[in-house]
């Protein structure tokens, strides 16, 4: 060490500047390159087609194991085989289920390339992950829907190509609308718990909450934070799955100043507990499109060809062992799609499409069985929600004339 340092000391100032740059020079290469390796691999999740593959994975999955269900009975004669994979297929339906019960958990965590310079999850990574949770709760809602050629699209972006007059006359709904209220750090786990707002005859306002675990001091705190907030006196209230208050069944409004007001959507929305008393981070909604093609087809006809329904008259739920009332008209209308009645060839999922796109439109309005399907509490709730999401769209398209 000591000659080391007399070697130095030794040295004049340029020959001393000289020799730490050439050994600069030689280490920085490889500093960069590891560097570069390192970023490359921290933004692994925002490589090209790795949101692609994230939204349409569930498919392949689906596929996969529809092959491998396939594979398992090939040793059966064609009429088992067939009547196997229709069961197989059906089972995918949520018979009896009730559409605003219905939620699908979507597990993600803030990484860095979702994060802005805050440390916190950006904004514009909200709507970006959005969609593969969407994705696969519409695939839980509307199997039968998706076999027959079906799919769904945000509002906003399908209506854009229409002609300009008619987008003057009529401008397209906002497709989706973010509500902020708490940051989620990075390296933070959070869900994204989707759900059915309410719908009408042609669109569908899904609600997502974006949640991450709360860490109570306590079982005082843990308590306190699952509590719903206390009813107002004279107005019971009942919180339902999709966050809006019930009472006595209310008809939606003709007059449209009597729509509640906008904020009190949000408000109730914001307020409602989540069971597990996780933290509500943001609040999003979004305004979906049901289409085979071009063709818009009603949202109520989507949920209860899967099965979706209200509760029976005597209160009983309907399911697998006690089926609903329409769902023998269902069986009849997909043909060979379902289990329990074989016709020859496969013109099933050509004449289901057919009737998902026009052949509904012959039904006389008081034999419509998809409305009968999901009235009773159902429609109750459905007009709640609708009234209060007429006010919000509406302020939002007045919003485009300033």
């Amino acid at each position: 060490m000591q000659a080391l340092l007399q070697t130095f000391s030794g040295m004049s100032v340029a020959d001393l500047a000289g020799l730490l740059t050439t050994r600069t020079l030689q280490i920085v290469p490889s500093i960069a390159k590891y560097l570069v390796v390192f970023l490359f691999l921290v933004q692994i999740r925002s490589w090209p087609f790795t949101w692609h593959w994230r939204v349409w994975s569930p498919v392949f999955a689906l596929r996969g194991r529809f092959l491998l269900h396939k594979c398992s009975n090939l040793l059966r004669s064609p009429a088992t085989r067939k009547v196997k994979n229709l069961e197989w297929l059906e089972e995918f339906s949520p018979i009896g289920a009730n559409p605003f019960e219905k939620q699908f958990t979507y597990k993600m965590w803030a990484g860095p390339d979702d994060c802005d310079f805050n440390l916190h999850l950006s904004n514009s990574s909200y709507p970006k992950h959005l969609d593969g949770a969407r994705f696969r709760y519409a695939l839980q809602c509307g199997p039968t829907f998706f076999r027959a050629g079906g799919w769904m699209g945000l509002g906003g972006k399908q209506r854009l190509r229409l002609q300009v007059v008619r987008y003057l006359t009529d401008p397209p709904p906002p497709a989706t609308h973010f509500t902020f209220l708490r940051e989620i750090p990075m390296f933070a786990h959070y869900e994204m718990r989707v759900g059915l707002l309410t719908f009408d005859s042609k669109w569908l306002f899904i609600v997502t909450r974006f949640v991450t675990k709360a860490k109570p001091k306590g079982k005082k705190a843990a308590i306190k934070s699952a509590s719903p907030p206390p009813a107002s006196a004279g107005n019971p209230s009942l919180h339902t799955a999709n966050g809006l208050n019930t009472g006595t069944s209310t008809p939606l409004p003709s007059d449209a100043s009597a729509a509640p007001n906008a904020k009190a959507l949000a408000a109730q929305l914001i307020e409602r507990p989540e069971p597990d008393g996780a933290v509500l981070n943001c609040l999003s909604i979004s305004e979906v499109v049901c289409k085979i093609g071009r063709i818009t087809v009603p949202p109520a006809l989507v949920y209860a060809m899967d099965g979706f329904c209200a509760v029976s008259p005597e209160g009983k739920p309907y399911s697998r062992t006690n089926l609903p009332p329409h769902w023998d008209r269902v069986r009849a209308l997909r043909g060979d799609a379902h289990p329990g009645l074989v016709l020859p060839g496969k013109p099933a999922l050509k004449k289901l499409r057919e009737y998902y796109t026009h052949g509904w439109r012959e039904e006389p309005e008081d034999a419509r069985w998809w409305e009968q399907a999901l009235g009773g509490e159902v429609e109750e709730r459905r007009l709640k929600a609708l009234a209060a999401m007429q006010g919000l769209r509406r302020g939002m398209e007045e919003a485009r004339t300033y």
